[in-house]
């Protein structure tokens, strides 16, 4: 699977933002050629392996966290907020309904990745699924970026205090990869609670 130098300049861009420059140094130096000379020479719009953005985040846990997955999550939340930000972004946030704008996001997966398919397979008030499909080499840790992509954009257009959890996952023998999403929506004028569904 291929996915855009986009995501590996996000992440980098965190790990400086976080834990300083020297720590990004290091988790590069800690990095295969391979992914060092694509952080060096690639621009956004490249597409390259997934595996080169696996073995940066792989780096980063190993380097900086637990070894646990939540240093993606973070990376992937903060992916989203780059991606989303913008006069285009903010004005959909009041021109479209949550669920229009969660099912519009989804289906620019391929924008991103060139395999596969994201779609939103329920919304609710305060729930919403969606799930991955047609990754020939799906791995965990690309998935937990998912994760705090999931909720940060949730939260950005409109879910208050937005929680995600990846509880099927295909690279750890699951067949589906299906994230659940549990939030509020905000409140509309004039009605004690968002029926919108």
């Amino acid at each position: 699977m291929q996915v855009k130098a986009q995501g590996l300049f996000n992440a980098a861009k965190w790990v400086e933002a976080e834990f300083g420059q020297p720590a990004l140094r290091d988790v590069l130096r800690a990095c295969s050629p391979a992914v060092r000379e694509r952080y060096t020479s690639a621009i956004v719009i490249n597409w390259h392996p997934m595996e080169e953005l696996v073995e940066f985040l792989e780096v980063t846990e190993r380097m900086l966290g637990r070894g646990d997955g939540r240093l993606a999550e973070l990376i992937g939340a903060a992916g989203a907020r780059e991606n989303l930000r913008g006069a285009m972004a903010r004005a959909a946030l009041y021109l479209a309904n949550p669920e229009f704008m969660m099912k519009r996001v989804a289906s620019l997966w391929s924008q991103f990745n060139d395999e596969g398919s994201m779609e939103m397979t329920k919304f609710l008030p305060d729930e919403m699924s969606i799930e991955v499909k047609g990754v020939s080499g799906p791995h965990w840790l690309h998935c937990c970026t998912i994760t705090g992509w999931a909720a940060e954009v949730a939260a950005h257009f409109g879910w208050r205090t937005p929680t995600a959890k990846h509880p099927r996952c295909r690279a750890k023998g699951d067949t589906r990869c299906i994230w659940e999403i549990r939030g509020t929506l905000p409140e509309e004028p004039g009605s004690k609670r968002n029926s919108r569904v």
